[in-house]
C-alpha cells in the first residue's frame, strides 16, 4: 500500500505529452517522468526519477530514452517502467515503434525492449498489472491514421508487441478506425483494463470499454461517461477507475471528476470536481489516491498551468490542491505506468502493514487482507490462514511476522499460524497450543506473542506464549484473574493487557495485566465502563484502547488506558456503528478498528489517532463484509519500539 506523495512531484524541466508516471514500486514509491515536449514544442528524450515518498525535493535525472519523442504510452510492474511508441513534436509526424524500459533501482539510460507493431505508434493508452502491458488503439506507424488494434507485452521478458485484439469500432471507415487518443482515460485493476472517451476520425467519444488483462480478445462495451470527451485524467486504485476533466471540443475543458467500480459493468457516477476546468491532463496514482496534473485552462500551448490536485479513492468529492510542478505543463498521453504495483497490492518498506485474517462470513473465513495504516484507503489481499476456513482467532506480531492463535473453523481449533509481512500468500504453520480453543486474546512485543483465555467448551483462565522468531508448541505463562473468552487483549513494549469478555456466568468488566517478559499469573489492573464481551483492543506503545462489545446491547464505546499505570478506563470516543464480534489493528500511531456487527452489512474501517480522543474517522473498507474477532496484526503494532 502506498504511503503520501506529499512533495515528489517537482520536475526540472517543462514537460508536455509525458509519457509515463510509474509509481508504488517496492523500492518505496519511485515515479518515473520519460520524454515529452518542451515549450518550444520539440520533443526530448531526458528520464528523470521523483524522489521517494519519503524524501521530498525536486526531481533528479536518471538517463536517457533511446529516441526523443512524445506521447508514448506507459506501463510496467514494481521493478520496471517501460515506454512503447512516440512522435517527435507537438503536429509533428515522425513516429516511432521503439519500446524501451528502465529498471527503478538503477540510473541510466533506458535499454530496448522491442517494438510495437508496425501498425500502431502514438497518440495510443496503456493498462498493466504485474505480467502484462497493454496498449489501445493510436496513429498508424505508416501513415498515421487512427487505428483500433490493442497489443500487449509481457513485462518481465523483452520481446515486440503482439495482438491482443481490437477496441470496438463506432465510426470511421476501414482505414481510420476507431482509436483512444492522447489524454483518453485508463484505468483499471489486475484483472481489468479500461479505456474511455477519446476521439475516432468522426467525433468525440463517451464510451468505456474494457478488456480481461489476462485473456486476448477484443474489447467489451462497460457503460458511457456523462459527456464526449478526450485530453482526460485517469487514475485508479485497484477497485475504482476515475476519469477527471478533459476537453470537450471547440476549445472547451470541463472540470468533472467520474467514477465506475472496476469490477462491475455501468455508466459513471459523479465523484465531485476540479477546482478549475481544465483539459491535456496528466494522471497518477497510489494505492489510495488519484492525482490530476499540469494541464490547461484554455485551447493553445500557451496556457498550461502547474497545478496538482488530488482526491482520495475511498470517497467521494471535490479535488483539492496538492502542490505544484516546478514548470507549468500540459499533457495527453501521461499515463499510470507502474500502477502494477497497486493493482497487485505490493508491499511498501518502510509502511506500517496491518493484517486482518479470517472472520465469519456465510461461513468461516480463511482470508486474510492487509492495508497501509497510515494511508486511509481500501484494503488488498494478502492470502489465507491455514485451515479452510477460520474465525474467533486471536494474533500477535512481531515486525517481521504475524501469528494466529486458535479460533474456529466448523470446531475449536490448537493450531499456531505465522505470515511473513513482506511476502503474500498463504500462511505457514508455526506450531500448536496446549490446547484447542478459540475466542481468545492475543498481544505482543516483538519477540513474545501471547494468547489469554478463551474457550475450549468451557471458559479457560490459561496464559500461553511464543517465541515469534522460533516455530514451536507454546509455552505455559500463567493465569487470568479470572477465565473467561471473548476479551480483548492490547500491549505496550513491556506490558500486556486483557479487558472484558465473559467469564463463567456473566459478561466481565476486569482488565488484568502482565509483564511481557517475565512469566506468572495476571494482575488486576482495573475495570471497563460495563461488562461486555466482544471487545476490540489495539494500542500504541503507551495507551491501550478498548473498542465496542456487546453489554446487554451493542455500544458504540471507545475506552482507554494508560499500559504503564494501573486504573478503570477513560472515555475516548465512539465508532460509527454500535458492534459487537469487532476486530482492531494498530500501529504506533493509528488505530483501525472494523465495526463489524453480526451479519456482514459493514466493511467499513473506523479510524482512531491513538494519542488523542474523539470519533471515529473513515479509513476505508474492507474487500467484504464479515465479522469476528478476526485474527490481526501490524508489523509496527504499539508493542513494538
Amino acid at each position: 500500500m502506498a504511503p503520501s506523495y506529499s512533495g515528489v512531484w517537482n520536475i526540472s524541466t517543462q514537460y508536455q505529452y509525458a509519457s509515463g508516471w510509474p509509481i508504488d514500486a517496492n523500492l518505496g514509491a519511485v515515479g518515473i517522468v520519460a520524454g515529452g515536449t518542451v515549450a518550444a514544442q520539440a520533443a526530448v528524450n531526458t528520464v528523470e526519477k521523483f524522489l521517494t515518498a519519503a524524501s521530498s525535493g525536486n526531481a533528479t535525472d536518471f538517463g536517457d530514452l533511446s529516441v526523443a519523442r512524445q506521447s508514448s504510452s506507459s506501463m510496467g510492474n514494481d521493478t520496471r517502467a517501460i515506454f512503447a511508441g512516440g512522435w517527435d513534436n507537438y503536429g509533428g509526424s515522425s513516429r516511432s515503434n521503439v519500446i524501451d524500459y528502465i529498471t527503478y533501482a538503477t540510473s541510466g539510460n533506458a535499454t530496448d525492449f522491442g517494438d510495437v507493431a508496425a501498425t500502431i505508434s502514438d497518440a495510443n493508452c496503456s493498462a498493466s498489472n504485474n505480467v502484462r502491458g497493454i496498449t489501445f488503439g493510436g496513429r498508424l506507424f505508416s501513415n498515421g491514421n487512427l487505428d483500433n488494434a490493442i497489443e500487449y507485452i509481457t513485462i518481465a521478458s523483452t520481446g515486440n508487441a503482439t495482438d491482443f485484439g481490437d477496441l470496438s469500432v463506432t465510426t470511421g471507415t476501414t482505414a481510420n478506425k476507431a482509436r483512444h487518443r492522447q489524454g483518453n482515460g485508463m484505468s483499471g485493476s489486475s484483472t481489468r483494463g479500461l479505456a474511455s472517451g477519446g476521439y475516432t476520425d468522426a467525433a468525440l467519444q463517451n464510451s468505456i470499454q474494457y478488456v480481461t488483462i489476462a485473456s486476448a480478445g477484443n474489447s467489451t462495451d462497460f457503460g458511457d461517461m456523462s459527456s464526449s470527451t478526450d485530453e482526460l485524467a485517469h487514475m485508479s486504485s485497484n477497485t475504482r477507475g476515475v476519469i477527471a476533466g478533459g476537453s470537450g471540443g471547440g476549445g472547451t475543458f470541463i472540470n468533472t471528476i467520474e467514477y465506475v467500480t472496476i469490477a462491475s459493468t455501468g455508466n459513471v457516477t459523479d465523484f465531485g470536481d476540479m477546482t478549475v476546468a481544465k483539459g491535456f491532463l496528466m494522471g497518477a496514482s497510489s494505492s489510495t489516491k488519484g492525482f490530476i496534473i499540469g494541464g490547461s485552462t484554455a485551447s493553445g500551448i500557451a496556457t498550461v498551468v502547474n497545478s496538482i490536485e488530488t482526491i482520495a479513492f475511498s470517497t467521494t468529492g471535490n479535488a483539492t490542491d496538492f502542490g505544484d510542478i516546478t514548470t507549468a505543463t500540459r499533457s495527453g498521453s501521461a499515463n499510470t505506468s507502474g500502477h502494477a504495483a497497486v493493482q497487485n497490492e505490493s508491499f511498501f518498506s518502510p509502511a506500517a502493514i496491518g493484517v486482518m485474517g479470517g472472520g465469519y462470513a456465510a461461513t468461516q473465513e480463511s482470508i486474510i487482507e492487509y492495508m497501509n495504516i497510515a494511508s486511509d484507503g481500501q484494503t488488498g489481499l494478502f492470502g489465507d490462514l491455514i485451515n479452510p476456513a477460520n474465525s474467533i482467532g486471536s494474533g500477535a506480531a512481531s515486525t517481521t511476522r504475524g501469528v494466529s492463535f486458535g479460533g474456529n473453523a466448523g470446531s475449536r481449533q490448537d493450531v499456531i499460524e505465522f505470515i511473513t509481512f513482506s511476502t503474500k500468500g498463504k500462511a505457514t504453520d508455526f506450531g500448536n497450543l496446549a490446547t484447542a480453543k478459540d475466542a481468545s486474546a492475543g498481544f505482543s512485543s516483538n519477540t513474545r506473542g501471547i494468547t489469554g483465555g478463551g474457550d475450549t467448551g468451557s471458559k479457560i483462565n490459561v496464559i500461553e506464549y511464543i517465541t515469534i522468531a522460533s516455530e514451536g508448541n507454546s509455552t505455559d505463562f500463567g493465569d487470568l484473574t479470572v477465565a473467561r473468552e471473548r476479551l480483548a487483549g492490547s500491549s505496550s513494549t513491556t506490558r500486556g493487557v486483557f479487558g472484558g469478555g465473559t467469564d463463567a456466568s456473566a459478561k466481565s468488566d476486569v482488565i488484568d495485566y502482565i509483564t511481557i517478559a517475565s512469566t506468572g499469573n495476571a494482575t488486576d489492573f482495573g475495570n471497563l465502563s460495563a461488562a461486555k464481551q466482544f471487545v476490540a483492543g489495539c494500542s500504541s506503545n503507551t495507551r491501550a484502547l478498548f473498542a465496542g462489545g456487546n453489554s446487554g446491547s451493542l455500544v458504540t464505546d471507545v475506552e482507554y488506558v494508560t499500559i504503564a499505570s494501573t486504573g478503570n478506563v477513560t472515555d475516548f470516543g465512539d465508532l460509527s456503528t454500535a458492534s459487537d464480534r469487532t476486530s482492531a489493528v494498530s500501529d504506533k500511531t493509528t488505530a483501525l478498528v472494523h465495526p463489524a456487527l453480526t451479519n456482514l452489512s459493514i466493511t467499513r474501517l473506523d479510524k482512531f489517532t491513538i494519542a488523542s480522543t474523539g470519533n471515529a474517522s473513515d479509513y476505508g473498507d474492507l474487500t467484504a463484509g464479515n465479522y469476528g474477532p478476526k485474527f490481526s496484526a501490524s508489523n509496527s503494532h504499539g508493542g513494538i519500539a
